[in-house]
């Protein structure tokens, strides 16, 4: 298996992921779980100590109005007004108690965190049954013992498993080997002993790090005695069988004196033979192609992608989407672009969704098409815009995604005519912290460094509450740490590997940029300043710093800044940010901060208008 197909698998893992799980939650057959969930939350809530009163404040079940688990602390449900538990997150709340089985009666559950608290005891031998449909699996950071149990092999949908800093005891089971869809995976600080088994994910020495006797893997071979080889009875049955065979052969054909002379030599290539097939089809060719030799790749990869994914189109029809957006009507289309047009699709049960039904005249929209499922396949965080699922049918693609009621930020600084929509301050604020913090998770935090070129206030878009997401990753790169891989190369891209200065500049930096564009746009109300520009959105900006604070800077000041922002008292900060706003524009890469410097200086104004910063950014 080379590192191209090994990238096809767990590009598309997480997308079979949100197909097959939305298949079997009943996406298009509407089944609520409502009556199970509150027992579910009233079971959890009653089964686990509570000393902080984390729980006890916000899990209130005697005020059952239309959608009241979903605001519950740390719940996130499916959708508004339907309380059906999407994704459980009470990390960090100085919970005791053992694993609350409770779990189990949120039957629609993908998420499930418990980082962070003191929870003990075992993890459930039956943890697979509890929690079927589950996609991350946080119990980090607790007090749980006993051995992993090797049902977690059959949380067949997991793409992040994170069990480090507890007391686990034991051999890691071989079986979540078949965990293939794991993109995230750490059992750090533990007690575990013996072979560690292959992951599918691309997993570091950290992932294993302070553990009694781990070996294998990433980390120090094992010494291996006839109890370890059973153990891992895969790998030595594949082995010796295919050595044999070959030394066989060699036997076979070869004379007596040939043989005693040069069969030890061959037998040692057949076994380094063996062994490099092995590792090649685990872990990935890791080798660095050519240009041309990348490209082929690329559009083998490209066409075997297709292929694979038209095999589950049946679980988002063409038909059910048709019904959903009223046979793709007019009236129900919320925007147009170079690629494709958006819908808002309407559920039987009242759920939303954005449908981009996409165009099939270019290759350039196939291109991005496939770009835009592997990038969104891969990444999960609250300020990108969720893919849902897609499809491919009738020479048509579409994708699947979560609906922002509040549409994108460019319509709402450039409203229509006799539209009334004004952004307060303090949303403003929110949105580019947000916007801040998706990008810093991009390039600095995400499992891979994703840089994705086009940010612009078309593709944030906004949900109920205005937080933002970004969205549109057609044109996106993903790159593995130590150098940078095309997913799909556009009309002017090599699609070669470059080196990080590169990438810094030419890409990170570039995002930065744009952010500084969306960020002016914030504070000013006018439309994206270009690169021609440049210099004298500069000499504006230098000449109201170097007035400061003389009463003409405020003045120059009001001339800037978006009419409704005037007269709120808010200049000083405003001020701020369009430093901040300056810095990312630039004219050189070198001098522009990175994403990760920009979201830590704008989280102190979060503070002030109750957006607590993440830690994990």
């Amino acid at each position: 298996m080379n590192s191209h197909t090994k990238m096809s698998l767990n590009a598309t893992s997480v997308i079979l992921i949100h197909l097959v799980v939305w298949s079997y939650l009943g996406m298009f057959s509407f089944i609520h779980g409502t009556s199970s969930d509150i027992l579910c939350l009233r079971s959890i809530k009653g089964s686990i100590e509570d000393p902080l009163n984390s729980l006890t404040s916000s899990w209130n079940f005697d005020n059952q109005t239309e959608d009241f688990l979903c605001k519950f602390s740390g719940v996130e449900c499916w959708h508004v007004g339907e309380n059906k538990v999407l994704a459980l997150n009470i990390s960090n709340m100085g919970l005791r108690g053992k694993f609350p089985m409770g779990i189990q009666f949120c039957s629609s559950l993908t998420s499930l965190d418990l980082s962070n608290n003191a929870f003990s005891g075992t993890i459930p031998s039956n943890i697979s049954k509890l929690i079927p449909f589950v996609t991350i699996l946080d119990l980090s950071h607790n007090n749980f013992s006993g051995e992993i149990p090797s049902s977690l092999s059959n949380c067949s949908y997991l793409n992040v498993l994170k069990l480090n800093h507890n007391q686990m005891v034991g051999n890691l089971p071989m079986e979540l080997g078949l965990l293939g869809r794991l993109v995230t995976f750490s059992v750090a600080h533990n007690l575990l002993t013996g072979p560690v088994p292959f992951i599918s994910a691309e997993v570091s020495p950290e992932s294993y790090a302070n553990n009694t006797q781990l070996c294998g893997g990433p980390l120090e071979p094992c010494h291996h005695h006839e109890r370890e080889l059973d153990d891992s009875f895969k790998i030595g049955f594949v082995t010796s069988f295919v050595v044999s065979v070959i030394a066989v052969f060699i036997f076979s054909n070869m004379s007596i004196k040939s043989m005693c002379t040069s069969l030890f030599s061959s037998w040692l290539q057949a076994t380094e033979l063996v062994m490099q097939m092995i590792t090649l089809s685990m872990l990935g060719n890791k080798k660095k192609r050519n240009k041309a030799d990348q490209w082929n790749h690329l559009q083998i990869l490209k066409e075997k992608e297709i292929t694979r994914l038209e095999k589950l189109v049946n679980k988002i029809s063409f038909t059910e989407l048709m019904k959903a957006t009223d046979n793709f009507s007019v009236n129900n289309v919320i925007g147009r672009g170079k690629i494709g047009t958006m819908y808002k699709a309407t559920l039987p049960n009242g759920w939303f969704l954005a449908v981009k039904r996409l165009q099939n005249d270019s290759e350039q929209c196939e291109s991005q098409f496939i770009a835009e499922l592997l990038a969104l396949s891969r990444l999960r965080h609250e300020n990108l815009n969720p893919l849902l699922g897609f499809c491919i049918e009738r020479n048509e693609k579409f994708l699947v995604y979560k609906y922002m009621s509040n549409g994108n930020l460019h319509d709402w600084l450039y409203p229509v005519e006799g539209d009334s929509k004004v952004l307060e301050w303090p949303l403003r604020v929110k949105i580019a912290i947000g916007i801040a913090k998706g990008l810093a998770w991009l390039h600095h935090k995400c499992i891979f460094r994703v840089v994705h070129r086009n940010i612009t206030t078309k593709c944030i878009l906004l949900d109920r509450y205005f937080e933002p997401n970004i969205s549109n990753f057609g044109n996106s790169i993903i790159s593995n740490h130590g150098g940078a891989m095309f997913v799909y190369p556009n009309d002017n891209d090599s699609g070669l590997l470059v080196n990080s200065g590169v990438w810094e500049s030419d890409f990170v930096k570039k995002d930065v940029y744009n952010y500084g564009n969306v960020l002016l746009e914030l504070i000013t109300g006018r439309k994206t300043i270009s690169s021609s520009s440049c210099s004298s959105i500069h000499v504006i900006l230098q000449e109201l710093f170097d007035h400061l604070p003389n009463s003409s800077a405020s003045s120059l000041l009001n001339d800037i800044i978006d009419k409704s922002l005037s007269g709120k008292g808010i200049n000083g900060e405003i001020l701020q940010f369009l430093k901040i706003a300056s810095d990312c524009v630039q004219p050189f890469p070198y001098q522009r901060p990175t994403m990760l410097d920009v979201y830590k200086r704008l989280s102190s104004f979060g503070e002030r208008y109750g957006i607590k910063s993440d830690p994990r950014i």
